[in-house]
């Protein structure tokens, strides 16, 4: 049989009538799929949004408690007991930062990579090497009776509106198919935890300048870290004629005659040290890369600020006093603000979610500030293991047992990661990069390094009261700046400063003897302090604050000390102040290292012009820079590469790649050795 095949032509306007009914219906799918899901979203968003008006009924308080917020959504709350105001704070802080919460206990618990995945194993174990779990936990242990009242009224205020909202949690639990565990006390104490490590890791630093110790003679090693500056505004007192007791450089530096440009970087010898510690520095270049790659390397251009003013120096007599705390940007802010009211308080200021009470504000008689001060209160300690016996490690020529326990990490789609945490006398081993294992002695592991001090410091009503209360703080050491209404002002860096048998801890030392241990911390009323001097001003910004004669080392990685400078220079300009007037400092912008570089560059490129359009354009925008750090401001920008670009140019020919490792808070400081040496500064690179 033979096939019959047929053809039917469609009209070619029916088949373009049928494509664009396909397209509409495609398109209304598409729209009714994301009406969908939007309106899923707006209704789980909005179905957690805190309550503003009506009542709540909340097992657990003693009275009435009244919330109201302010036209900012700044709650106030008022409590027939500190108990209460803690719970209802807990209550408040849950219904509008559970999910920063949940984050923060997670980081502070090395919980995240059940969440997020193999993204965050490396900071999980880094977490739990450190042991913050435990070292919370037994915080809650130590925690004077009232205190630990607060923590636990706290803890049950956020539990109760885990437990009041179950599917109406924020919508990150949705979206993460998560749900909360009930908070602990303990995981309030790993939110001070977490803002220790943010604030006190200063152990790559240690790592670092081995690293460039390994590579550089005395001379430029000691200028690439230089830790004095003749901008620095010392604010602390003197302590008196004491004989200097803080260690020295673990490198002596010899005079040098100035070399010529082609030899800046041409040292070839190592820096001299002892035997001891040249037996123990056998460096593996594993141990800084690994902790970069997981902290990302320290971060430029963060700092805080804080001043206070006496009377003389303002139109209504009384001190002022202003604070801005910067800690990297975050969504929602770190900072969560809150007023509360009880018998025997009324503070406002400024609070962490997941900590109970204010930690930066005023009550009814005082007010104070905090900016960090960045103490070295952590070091490195080479341990030798024993090869027969692993668990073993030697100590004053003993060999002694270490502690070890296994550590489950739960990964979200993977297996299960198994780690063994093994802790010697001076702290966790942290690295074994290389074959050498590195122990962590860090002030914030100790016992009794988690104490509360805001019950007395949000109640102080004079100076000594509220460095009573500093008594009680371990650290992350603090500059707090105080005035009352009295009309003081004061000054106190609160927190532990170890004070160590031998040296200052700059490089990783051998933790087979006690000679380089730890003797104890320096007593707090020899710590950094002022009240009511002379000047009428204090300001801190993360830089130097005590003078050369201060007995103690605190640490050599100071901050610049541009913003302190700048703050002395518009408070010491004449005139009175006025809150406006703090305002506008806070807001300063102009940045005195960028113009000390702008003109070094304009005066290099006068005596040597530069060729190509590229640097004619770059000098040009510096030339006509109103010496702001404005936001469209090219010139600033030019500026920062320019310093980069110069620091590089300076190092690589002697630390090859490693120049990517060096970073230093004071490499301005040393640049304007650089610029002010007899051959003829940046004109010849």
């Amino acid at each position: 049989m033979g096939t019959v095949s047929t053809e039917v032509q469609v009209p070619p306007g029916k088949t373009a009538r049928k494509a664009v009914r396909a397209a509409l219906a495609l398109i209304l799918v598409v729209l009714v799929v994301v009406g969908v899901a939007a309106s899923w979203f707006y209704w789980k968003e909005n179905a957690n949004l805190p309550q503003l008006d009506g009542t709540v009924l909340l097992p657990g308080l003693a009275q009435p408690v009244e919330v109201l917020r302010d036209a900012r959504g700044v709650p106030h709350v008022y409590a027939q007991s500190l108990e209460d105001v803690a719970m209802a704070q807990g209550y408040i802080t849950a219904s509008d930062r559970l999910w920063q919460m949940e984050f923060s206990r997670r980081l502070g618990r090395g919980e995240l990579s059940e969440v997020v995945g193999r993204a965050a194993l490396n900071v999980d174990i880094e977490t739990r090497r450190l042991g913050f779990r435990q070292a919370a936990e037994r915080a809650v242990g130590e925690l004077d009776p009232e205190s630990r009242k607060i923590f636990a009224a706290y803890t049950r205020g956020v539990n109760a509106y885990i437990a009041s909202h179950r599917g109406r949690l924020p919508i990150e639990f949705a979206l993460l198919r998560l749900t909360p565990r009930p908070w602990e006390e303990a995981d309030s104490l790993l939110v001070a935890l977490n803002m220790a490590r943010n604030l006190g890791t200063s152990w790559p630093e240690d790592l670092m300048r081995e690293r460039l110790r390994a590579k550089l003679v005395p001379e430029l090693y000691a200028d690439l870290l230089p830790d004095h500056s003749d901008l620095d505004r010392p604010v602390a007192q003197s302590l008196g004629p004491k004989p200097p007791r803080a260690p020295k450089w673990m490198f002596e530096r010899r005079a040098v005659a100035q070399a010529p440009p082609a030899s800046v970087t041409a040292f070839d010898s190592r820096i001299a040290l002892d035997a001891k510690l040249e037996d123990s520095n056998a460096m593996p270049e594993g141990a800084l890369d690994a902790f970069l790659q997981v902290d990302g390397g320290p971060t430029s251009g963060l700092g805080s600020n804080n001043l206070a003013v006496s009377g003389a120096h303002t139109r209504s007599r009384k001190p002022l006093l202003a604070n801005d705390p910067h800690l990297g940007h975050s969504v929602p802010s770190v900072w969560y603000m809150a007023h509360l009211v009880a018998p025997g308080l009324n503070v406002t200021g400024v609070t962490f979610p997941g900590l109970p009470l204010v930690v930066i504000g005023h009550n009814d008689r005082v007010a104070w500030g905090m900016t960090n001060t960045g103490p070295d209160v952590a070091d490195l300690y080479i341990e030798r293991f024993n090869p027969a016996n692993p668990r073993q490690y030697v100590h004053n020529g003993q060999w002694v047992d270490a502690d070890e326990h296994e550590e489950v990490i739960h990964v979200k789609g993977e297996p299960d990661y198994h780690l063994t945490v093994t802790t010697t006398g001076h702290g966790p081993v942290i690295s074994t990069a290389g074959g050498r294992s590195l122990a962590l002695c860090w002030t914030a592991l100790k016992p009794h390094a988690l104490r509360f001090m805001l019950p007395k410091l949000d109640r102080a009503e004079n100076w000594q009261e509220f460095t009573e209360a500093l008594k009680d703080y371990s650290g992350p050491m603090q500059n707090v700046v105080y005035a009352d209404v009295e009309g003081n002002i004061g000054y106190y860096a609160a927190g532990w400063i170890p004070i160590r048998k031998r040296g200052d801890g700059s490089i990783p030392m051998p933790g087979d003897t006690d000679e380089f241990d730890w003797s104890g911390t320096v007593p707090f009323d020899e710590l950094p302090h002022a009240f009511n001097p002379a000047s009428g001003i204090i300001a801190t910004a993360n830089g130097r604050v005590v003078p050369d004669d201060y007995p103690y080392f605190i640490t050599h990685a100071w901050a610049p000390p541009f913003r302190t400078a700048r703050i002395f220079q518009l408070l010491e300009s004449g005139g009175k102040q006025d809150v406006n007037d703090m305002l506008r400092i806070q807001m300063d912008i102009e940045p005195l290292d960028d113009q000390w570089l702008a003109k070094e560059l304009l005066a290099a490129a006068n005596a040597s012009p530069p060729s190509g359009a590229d640097a004619q354009f770059a000098l040009e925008l510096i030339r006509r820079w109103d010496g702001k750090a404005s936001v469209d401001s090219g010139a600033t920008l030019v500026l920062e590469l320019a310093r980069q670009a110069l620091l590089e140019r300076i190092l690589r020919p002697k630390l090859s790649n490693d120049v990517s490792v060096y970073h230093w808070g004071l490499s301005t400081i040393f640049l304007e050795k650089v610029s002010m040496t007899p051959w003829g500064g940046f004109r010849d690179l």
